[in-house]
C-alpha cells in the first residue's frame, strides 16, 4: 500500500506531466527519454499540418468541380484518404503525448502498487489500469461496453439529424412528404433521447472503469489464502453449555475466522 501523501505526489506529477511532456522524465532523472517523446510528437504534428493543408487544397478541387464531371468521384475518394491520413498522423501524436505521461507515472511507482496510478492510467487509456492491476480479463469487458454504446450512440445521432433534417424541409424532405411533420419530430426527439441515453452510459462505463481500477489496486497486496480464511461447517452443539436445562446436543452450523 502507499501512502496518502504518496498518492498526492503521483496526481501532482500526472498534472505537471500533462502540462509540460518530458517533466516527468525530468523528475525522474529520465533524460534520455524526452528526445524520443519529442521527436515522436514533433514529427507527427508536422506531418499533420502538411496533411490538413494538402486536405484543404484537394477539398478547394473537388468544390470547383461539377455535379455531372466523372472525375468528381475521385476528388472525393482523394480528399477523404487525405483526412485519414492526416488524423492519423494527429493521433500518433497524441498517441507519443500520452506515453510520456503513462511513462513518468509508471516509473515514479515502479516500486510501489499504487491506486492514483491505477486510476490515471484508466483515465488516460480505459482498460489500462486493468492491465496495470493484471486483470487483463476486464479489458474486452472495458472496451466492449465503451464500443457498443458509442456504435449506438452515433447510429442514433445519425438517425436524429436525418429527422431533423426532414422536418426542416417539410413537404420537400427525403421521404416527399409520406410523412407527416408530426412524425418526423416523433421520431427526431426518439432518437434524440435514445442517443442520449446511449452518451450518458458511454461516460458511466468510462468512470465505472476507472472506479474498478482504483478499487482492484487498494487490494492489489492483499493476501487472503488458507492462513487467512472465514470458514463455515456443519458442526455438533453440547447444550451443557446453554443457561437452560436443555442438555441434548444439536446439530448446527460453525462459522471459523484463522488468522495464522
Amino acid at each position: 500500500m502507499i501512502h496518502h501523501r504518496d498518492s498526492l505526489k503521483t496526481k501532482h506529477l500526472w498534472l505537471l506531466s500533462q502540462t509540460l511532456p518530458g517533466f516527468g522524465q525530468i523528475y525522474n532523472k529520465q533524460y534520455s527519454k524526452i528526445p524520443v517523446f519529442y521527436a515522436g510528437m514533433g514529427s507527427m504534428l508536422y506531418l499533420g499540418v502538411n496533411a490538413n493543408k494538402t486536405y484543404n487544397r484537394y477539398i478547394l478541387d473537388y468544390n470547383k468541380i461539377d455535379a455531372s464531371d466523372p472525375n468528381k468521384e475521385f476528388f472525393k475518394e482523394r480528399y477523404t484518404k487525405m483526412k485519414q491520413k492526416r488524423n492519423l498522423y494527429y493521433a500518433s501524436a497524441g498517441a507519443f503525448y500520452l506515453a510520456s505521461v503513462v511513462d513518468a507515472v509508471l516509473v515514479y511507482n515502479k516500486n510501489n502498487h499504487s491506486p492514483a496510478t491505477a486510476s490515471i492510467l484508466s483515465t488516460l487509456v480505459p482498460g489500462l489500469g486493468q492491465a496495470y492491476n493484471q486483470k487483463y480479463w476486464k479489458i474486452p469487458i472495458v472496451y466492449g461496453g465503451l464500443s457498443t454504446l458509442y456504435f449506438m450512440v452515433d447510429w442514433n445521432n445519425r438517425r436524429y439529424l436525418r429527422f431533423k433534417n426532414a422536418s426542416k424541409l417539410f413537404p420537400h424532405d427525403e421521404f416527399n412528404g409520406a410523412r407527416s411533420r408530426e412524425e418526423l419530430n416523433i421520431y427526431r426527439d426518439s432518437y434524440r433521447k435514445n442517443r442520449d441515453v446511449c452518451f450518458l452510459g458511454f461516460i458511466a462505463v468510462y468512470v465505472l472503469n476507472i472506479l474498478d481500477a482504483n478499487v482492484d489496486a487498494n487490494f492489489y497486496d492483499w493476501n487472503v489464502d488458507d492462513n487467512l480464511a472465514f470458514r463455515i461447517e456443519p458442526t455438533i452443539l453440547n447444550g451443557n453449555f446453554a443457561s437452560t436445562n436443555y442438555t441434548q446436543p444439536a446439530f448446527g452450523l460453525s462459522c471459523t475466522f484463522n488468522f495464522k
